[in-house]
């Protein structure tokens, strides 16, 4: 991940997710687990590293794709090199789209429980960090 470090936060979520459904690609998996699970990247990446762009008058899943559809829609998205292919990103973008439009209780409901828990990972962490802290 050191080489992503020289590209903006939208660029490299966008670099990501096209790895992440390529190696799923590779591995021959069916169209619907990629765009599920590349959803679930989405919600994971957009926790840990984009949390402070949620917007608390959207859903948990509209965030996702304000966020993923704003990176494409960037101009950042045309200084990434052309060496870096986001072909995959620009095709399954449409079905991440519809599975999130057309399964609307069940992508909240995997939102909610995957925050929860990071939440409650993120907590343990720094309570871990304060008791090492005293000792």
């Amino acid at each position: 991940m050191n080489k992503l470090n020289r590209y903006l936060p939208d660029q490299k979520f966008l670099i990501l997710l096209n790895r992440f459904i390529l190696r799923y690609d590779e591995s021959d998996c069916n169209k619907e687990k990629i765009v599920k699970d590349a959803y679930l990247f989405c919600i994971g990446y957009f926790l840990k590293y984009q949390q402070d762009y949620e917007n608390p008058s959207l859903k948990g899943s509209s965030n996702i794709l304000a966020v993923l559809t704003s990176a494409l829609l960037s101009p950042n998205f045309y200084t990434i090199p052309n060496t870096i292919s986001l072909e995959r990103v620009l095709y399954f973008y449409k079905f991440i789209v519809e599975y999130i439009v057309w399964n609307e209780y069940e992508v909240e409901k995997n939102f909610i429980s995957h925050k929860m828990n990071f939440e409650k990972q993120s907590s343990h962490n720094k309570n871990s960090r304060l008791l090492k802290k005293r000792i």
